[in-house]
């Protein structure tokens, strides 16, 4: 099929949106011929990357690079207004497909960046068949779970939940998801945002997905000491403050355990202050680790503790389930698709004071018990490579392309 791929973050080597751009490029390029559209500042770490890394060049893979000019986006600066500008690429991007349609003739177009079910996209416009997603952002912190937040950050969530209602009411978004032949979504959090009467052409299919299981997956550590891995960004809503104190609950039973923090945030001197006199004795922090050794450091570990709390895909937790880490995850968003495969790290949202417990149990078992932590590990191994590795999305993707196929634009279901 002849595939156009709305991507406007799409850069190698990278986490987050730009990630997930990339790896559905890459990996739709395996089975069809895609044309990317993309922003234009992507262009040079694209083709550099292409450039030196020959086994990614495929000729199935093109890129539409599409830029707007600085006089109207002067007044952007980092995250200052990227709303408005993205929303002025999409509307330029789409005109720009629209013109390559005509010579293309593709077969269907797929928006995949931003991943967010509160951003437009303008890619109905081209009047082919329309898949949306996977899209998330209608994850939010469990209100339960009573975190510390500075004014500035309570008022980043009162404004996220506003534009989650808000996004249903605008003209683009409704007319999205009208006319999408099928709605993709990360998250239970993000589907239950749908209207009902689209809710028959949605489905959960996650946003990221590995190329591969390591080699090195499952290999016994030989040490006496247990090893506890927490990474991501050290910022509010991730609440590592609820993985360490659950840590230092049971650090002096278990003298052999140690908690390792891999991230860089705001909250690394308060977490810092949190472990005390265990800092640097049992609790640890990781200066950064490139990205293509992740795989090799988290294989240095034995568990994997998560504390997110409204984290639509999180693939730190998929890496490090790759390598054999069994997993412990506050069961929300992302995390908690993840962990469906088994109940024993899954730990329910509750009050703050009730997952410090909650997560402090279910560290003693895992540390006390190596048995136990294996079995885990290989349960989660073999659902990865069961529903989320790229192959087999793919597969799944590729079952709804001959669905859309079969049918035209105005049999879509509203």
């Amino acid at each position: 099929m002849k595939i156009l791929l709305s991507a406007y973050a799409c850069e190698p080597n990278k986490g987050s949106e730009p990630g997930v751009g990339w790896g559905w490029a890459v990996e739709l390029a395996q089975y069809h011929q895609v044309w990317v559209v993309t922003r234009d500042n992507n262009r040079p770490v694209i083709e550099a990357y292409l450039k030196s890394k020959p086994e990614f060049q495929n000729e199935n893979m093109n890129f539409i690079y599409v830029g707007l000019p600085k006089a109207l986006t002067f007044w952007k600066k980092g995250n200052r207004g990227i709303r408005l500008y993205y929303t002025l690429w999409q509307q330029k991007a789409a005109k720009v497909a629209s013109k390559w349609n005509e010579r293309i003739q593709f077969d269907l177009v797929q928006h995949v960046t931003f991943v967010s079910y509160t951003q437009v996209t303008y890619m109905y416009k081209l009047n082919i068949p329309l898949i949306w997603g996977p899209v998330s952002g209608g994850e939010n912190i469990p209100p339960g779970i009573k975190i510390e937040m500075s004014v500035k950050e309570k008022m980043t969530e009162a404004v996220r939940k506003m534009s989650q209602q808000m996004a249903l009411m605008m003209p683009s978004i409704r007319k999205t998801m009208k006319t999408a032949k099928y709605i993709l979504v990360a998250t239970d959090e993000t589907k239950g945002k749908i209207p009902q009467k689209y809710q028959c052409k949605t489905q959960i299919v996650p946003a990221i997905g590995l190329e591969t299981i390591p080699d090195f997956a499952t290999t016994k550590k030989n040490s006496d000491k247990v090893r506890i891995i927490m990474a991501g960004r050290l910022i509010y809503w991730k609440a590592f403050d609820i993985g360490l104190k659950a840590f230092l609950c049971i650090a002096d039973q278990f003298p052999n355990a140690e908690l390792h923090i891999l991230g860089e945030g705001n909250k690394k001197e308060e977490l810092k202050k949190i472990a005390g006199a265990y800092l640097g004795k049992q609790v640890f922090f990781e200066p950064p680790v490139p990205h293509d050794r992740i795989f090799e450091f988290y294989s240095e570990y034995d568990v994997f503790l998560n504390t997110t709390l409204r984290d639509s895909g999180c693939m730190t937790m998929m890496e490090a389930m790759s390598v054999g880490l069994p997993c412990i995850a506050i069961a929300t968003g992302g995390p908690e698709v993840l962990l469906t495969c088994n109940s024993e790290g899954k730990i329910a949202p509750c009050s703050y004071e009730g997952c410090i417990e909650k997560i402090a149990d279910c560290l003693g078992e895992i540390i006390e018990n190596p048995a136990y932590r294996e079995s885990i590990s290989i349960t989660q191994i073999n659902f990865l490579r069961s529903r989320l590795l790229m192959e087999k999305k793919m597969e799944l993707l590729n079952e709804i392309y001959n669905t859309v196929s079969r049918t035209s634009v105005t049999d879509v279901g509203v």
